[in-house]
């Protein structure tokens, strides 16, 4: 038996594969689906898709067929489970890893067992519905492919705070002292005992009124700004040249050839 693997892009294309395998006298009940796709009502019926919380991968649905084909008594619920699940029934570690991570991706699984005889044309139905490139037959013999990886160094630039200045004001006094000369006018009354005769000139019992006003300066305190000092504050830009080392890394193969089994030939000794 072998066990045919297609990865499709929704349930609608795994469904269209799953109707084209009948052609070959396939019944829909052998053909195993997992999906993380969200099947309710009569979509979830026909298919007879059961809900699985797997760690890793979150909600998925996987419908009669494939729960057997992965065992599900022994099943653990993870990521990881489910890619030793496929291993057991053949897939290789590297593929089955691959056909989790699609399916966490939102791909859906499709797998079914079958006879060899059928291998072939199941095959090429997957081939030819899969919208994702990966598909394959567990077990039937495949080339060994190793990549080769080499990185790439690719240098960017990123901005960053490279400090700078803080500049605030405030405003101060300073006590200051400066003189000034005023001039202050004060009236002093003298009065003086006389003895004389009044004269022609003198105005004898004439009433009068006088004023003798005083006057006094003070200090007139005037204030008047202006610019005594500036602070100029600008950036000056330069570019320089650095130099960035790292080490990139390759995959390096060594071949050797392994020694034959196959028995020497020996000449036969003279006749």
């Amino acid at each position: 038996m072998r066990t045919v693997i297609g990865l499709f892009n929704s349930v609608d294309e795994a469904e269209a594969a799953m109707a084209d395998l009948t052609r070959l006298g396939l019944s829909p009940g052998e053909v195993g689906l997992l999906s993380p796709q969200k099947l309710t009502g009569p979509a979830a019926t026909k298919l007879g898709m059961s809900p699985l919380d797997v760690a890793g991968l979150g909600s998925v649905g996987a419908n009669p067929p494939m729960l057997r084909l992965l065992d599900s008594s022994n099943l653990e619920r993870s990521s990881e489970g489910m890619t030793r699940a496929l291993v057991r029934i053949g897939v290789p570690s590297a593929d089955a890893a691959a056909y989790i991570d699609c399916v966490r991706r939102g791909g859906t699984l499709e797998a079914i067992a079958l006879n060899d005889d059928k291998e072939a044309q199941a095959l090429e139905i997957m081939r030819r519905r899969a919208g994702i490139g990966l598909q394959g037959a567990a077990g039937s013999e495949a080339d060994i492919v190793i990549p080769i990886i080499e990185e790439e160094l690719s240098v960017g630039k990123r901005e960053f705070d490279a400090g700078g200045v803080r500049v605030s004001t405030h405003v101060s006094a300073r006590p200051v002292a400066k003189t000034v000369s005023v001039i202050e006018e004060r009236i002093k009354i003298e009065r003086r005992v006389v003895d004389r005769p009044i004269d022609a000139l003198d105005e004898a019992f004439r009433e009068r009124a006088l004023e003798l006003k005083a006057s006094a300066e003070e200090p007139l305190i005037t204030k008047r700004a202006h610019v005594v000092e500036e602070i100029r504050i600008h950036k000056d830009r330069t570019e320089r040249i650095e130099t960035v080392k790292d080490a990139l890394r390759h995959t390096e193969v060594d071949l050797a050839e392994l020694p034959s089994e196959r028995p020497a030939t020996h000449e036969p000794l003279g006749r």
